[in-house]
């Protein structure tokens, strides 16, 4: 198969895959029940994680996926936006297709239309936060993308997420790091028993009976505190009692001498990232020390940037500028699980690291509440970049469609049809979210198209209210910076699957067949 029969093949592929996507989109989205590979069971509507999980086969498709995680990946949001806008430019040209017209003024039309888009953008920016470290006007922001996941927790959730990330704010905001907002989850409680620690936190209990620490100084280790092993098999020949016992002696004087070492040195926490010998833990409760064991090297790194120590591969003393700082370390129990808090309070500006403590009552709503929250501190994290944003609702959009009608009524050429087919599947937005709120989206695609040729530029379609009208006014935003992204991505997608007019799939590698398909093999004769 070759020719417009390919083009019309993955234009298909592509609106099944945007059709998936399309009812997640807004706050009345709908979500998907995702059986991952593992027969893990997730109920979501984010489309990064419906995307990780979907199997897609179909060559053009993958490249709109693709698409979507760069998105993803260099804002951290829109990737619905992406999917359902992509399928839609293609549904939108196919028609000129079956006329016939080349897929070069096509694909010219729409490279014209993305580069008008990127000029009116600014243009239409209604909101700008002149101080990121405002929490109350960064909670405005982030309360948008948390309502499109997790409609109703918003108001919960995105208090908490500008105050983590206004707390680890560096000098320099655009250095600011994504990882450095843990979550840590306990099942249990509501998500109104929620809260951020300044510090770090994890779902564990110290080893030993200190359980509370004051002006904590840490000696973190990589290896294990306990005696040392050979890195090869040795036999050692005790005759009498006399020689066992000093050599039991030997190892404990040479474990005491270490612990001694390191509780000079001021230290009254250690930290491991292996496991503690017995000898190492009597050792460290006779000196009133608290022993904490991080199995997870990701965990004791952050617990490294959360106190400012460096992880030591060898027993021993350290430095002081190898010790960790913290202001308290609490176990504490918390619905039923037993937490250790690590916590930077009273102005401290020590702490690399911020975690929200969430509550929830079921494991998945906790798994979704993470997912929700990355995508509000990526959104912070945008907001570092670029403080401008637009008006949401699918306002936005219905502007720009109506400008881009103007522009391509303008231009003579047959580039026309592809700014015309830009410009007409901008109302998908507007029209997914009226479908999923329940609204007649013919009439308020009418009305919408009315209002903005009036000149009301910023209205949109308010699914709460289940009407239209001023989004800005409303509160809703979305980012100048993800969508200059977003149409840069939509189009080079576009570009790409329009100009593939055959598909060459590579014969399978050499070697013998699998086990399975060498039975059924021997059956059929």
């Amino acid at each position: 198969m070759m020719g417009q029969d390919v083009v019309f093949k993955n234009i298909s592929a592509i609106n099944e895959l945007s059709a998936i996507h399309r009812t997640c989109m807004g706050p009345h989205g709908q979500s998907k029940l995702v059986v991952t590979h593992l027969g893990r069971t997730l109920i979501s509507r984010r489309t990064s994680t419906i995307v990780e999980n979907l199997a897609v086969e179909h060559p053009a498709a993958k490249l709109v996926v693709m698409a979507a995680n760069h998105q993803a990946t260099e804002v951290g949001d829109g990737t619905t936006f992406v999917i359902t806008l992509a399928g839609e430019i293609l549904e939108k040209v196919k028609p000129f297709l079956e006329m016939r017209l080349s897929i070069k003024d096509l694909v010219e039309g729409l490279d014209m239309a993305m580069r008008k888009t990127l000029e009116i953008l600014p243009e239409l920016a209604v909101f700008s936060v002149p101080n990121v470290v405002d929490i109350p006007t960064a909670t405005r922001v982030i309360k948008c993308v948390i309502g499109t996941k997790m409609n109703g927790y918003e108001h919960t959730l995105a208090p908490l997420v500008a105050q983590a990330c206004a707390d680890i704010l560096p000098s320099d905001p655009k250095k600011f790091l994504v990882e450095n907002v843990r979550v840590a989850k306990v099942l249990g409680g509501n998500i109104a028993d929620s809260s951020v620690i300044r510090g770090f936190c994890l779902t564990r209990d110290t080893e030993g009976t200190v359980k509370h620490i004051r002006n904590a100084k840490l000696a973190v280790f990589g290896c294990a505190v306990d005696k040392d092993e050979g890195e090869t098999k040795g036999t050692i020949t005790i005759s009498n009692a006399d020689e066992l016992k000093n050599y039991s002696v030997g190892e404990e004087q040479r474990m005491k001498q270490i612990i001694d070492d390191v509780a000079r040195t001021g230290a009254n926490v250690i930290v491991t990232g292996a496991t503690f010998g017995e000898i190492a833990e009597h050792f460290i409760e006779a000196h009133g020390m608290m022993a904490i064991k991080v199995p997870s090297k990701f965990d004791l790194r952050r617990l490294c940037l959360a106190t400012g120590a460096t992880a030591l591969v060898r027993l021993g003393a350290p430095t002081a500028e190898e010790m960790g700082h913290c202001a308290a370390i609490d176990a504490q129990e918390v619905g039923g699980t037993r937490v250790l808090v690590l916590s930077q309070e009273g102005g401290s500006a020590t702490s690399r690291i911020s975690t929200i403590l969430v509550r929830a009552a079921t494991q998945n709503t906790l798994d979704e509440i993470e997912k929700v929250i990355e995508d509000g501190v990526n959104v912070f994290k945008t907001m570092t970049r670029d403080q401008r944003f637009l008006a949401g609702a699918g306002a936005c959009e219905m502007e720009l469609s109506h400008r881009l009608e103007g522009y391509g009524r303008s231009i003579p050429g047959l580039q026309q049809y592809g700014v015309r087919a830009f410009a007409e599947a901008l109302a998908v937005v507007p029209k997914t979210l009226a479908e999923n709120a329940g609204m007649n989206f013919n009439d308020v695609l009418s009305n919408l198209r009315s209002a903005h040729t009036a000149g009301k530029a910023t209205w949109g379609v308010l699914s709460m209210e289940n009407t239209i009208g001023d989004a800005a006014a409303a509160g809703i935003y979305d980012s100048l910076l993800a969508k200059e992204w977003a149409f840069k991505f939509i189009t080079e997608a576009v570009r790409t699957v329009l100009s593939v007019d055959q598909i060459i799939m590579s014969k399978p590698a050499g070697g013998p067949k699998p086990r399975d398909q060498q039975a059924g093999d021997a059956g059929d004769d």
